[in-house]
Formats: structure tokens, C-alpha cells, sequence
């Protein structure tokens, strides 16, 4: 019973901080919101705005320049196709830096499979563009979503799909 009272008050307290800190940099938070969603319009006039000539996109196995992650962005929407965007309900910012989620899903043009995975942000705005954007993501979800192997879940903003991820018949 006591550790249900802990983490019922830790969940209570990061609430609490994401409700005071969503409402600390709204133009921080449309502008990452723009971004990210211009994957799902395949605007890449919008999406390359949105960038500082000398921002530094890092992802797991990589790192871009902005000529690279426009280039990226323009070849990513010739092999994916139905492309989504799931924002978080969450925007953590301490007005230097920015933390958000979102689920990026899309269907691949040669197969034909669905993929839908969670995606951590750190980023920051200089001179109101992104110059820093790193991406928190485990590639093994899409993987295994185009093998079969776990399922879509698509639309829950988690690392992993919602329906085997943190299930309470798994916590202890």
C-alpha cells in the first residue's frame, strides 16, 4: 500500500510540473508542433523554415546538418507513404531547453507494412528556429511491428506499444 501512495504522489508532483511547465513557452511549443507536423503534410518548405541553418539533428546512429535532414525529410516521404504524427499532451520547457514526445507512424511504400513508434524530443530554438534536435527512440519497435511481432498501437505516445508496455500484470 505504501508504494502505491509513492508513486500515486511521484505521478501526482510530474503532473503537476508538466501542467506549469506546458504553459511556460507556447511559441517554443507551436513552433516544434509545426514541425513535426509538417511530416504528415509533406511540407518541406514548412519544415525546412522551421530550422536554423545550423542546427544539429541527432537521432540513434546518426547526426545531420540542415541540408542533410531536408534532404532526409524529401527522400523519407518518397518511401513512406500515410505518414501521422501523435503529439504528447506534454511540453517541458525550461526556456533554454525543450522537452517533448511524439509517435511517428507511416506505412512503407515497398512493403506495404505499418510501423508506429514513441519518440522522445530534446531540443532548443535559437533565434526562433530549432538549431539543436535530438530523438530518443528505440528501433527495434518498428522492426518488429513489420515482422508481426508486436502490435501498432497506433496513436498512444509511448516508447513502446501501449498494449504491452507497462501493463499493471507486469509491474511488481
Amino acid at each position: 500500500m505504501q508504494k502505491r501512495l509513492m508513486r500515486f504522489l511521484c505521478a501526482l508532483f510530474i503532473l503537476c510540473m508538466l501542467t506549469a511547465a506546458r504553459a511556460a513557452e507556447p511559441a517554443a511549443q507551436a513552433l516544434y508542433s509545426k514541425f513535426l507536423k509538417s511530416w504528415e503534410t509533406g511540407d518541406a518548405e514548412t519544415f525546412a523554415a522551421c530550422l536554423h541553418p545550423d542546427i544539429v539533428f541527432k537521432y540513434p546512429g546518426g547526426v545531420l546538418g540542415r541540408d542533410q535532414l531536408v534532404a532526409t525529410f524529401k527522400s523519407y516521404h518518397k518511401e513512406k507513404k500515410d505518414i501521422k504524427i501523435y503529439l504528447a499532451d506534454f511540453f517541458v520547457s525550461d526556456k533554454a531547453k525543450h522537452f517533448t514526445a511524439y509517435q511517428f507512424a507511416a506505412t512503407d511504400r515497398a512493403t506495404g507494412k505499418r510501423f508506429a513508434v514513441g519518440t522522445g524530443v530534446a531540443g532548443e530554438i535559437k533565434d526562433g528556429l530549432i538549431i539543436a534536435f535530438r530523438e530518443y527512440w528505440d528501433a527495434e519497435v518498428a522492426q518488429r511491428q513489420k515482422a508481426g511481432e508486436l502490435p501498432l498501437d497506433e496513436g498512444d505516445v509511448l516508447p513502446w506499444p501501449s498494449s504491452i508496455w507497462l501493463r499493471f500484470d507486469t509491474i511488481d
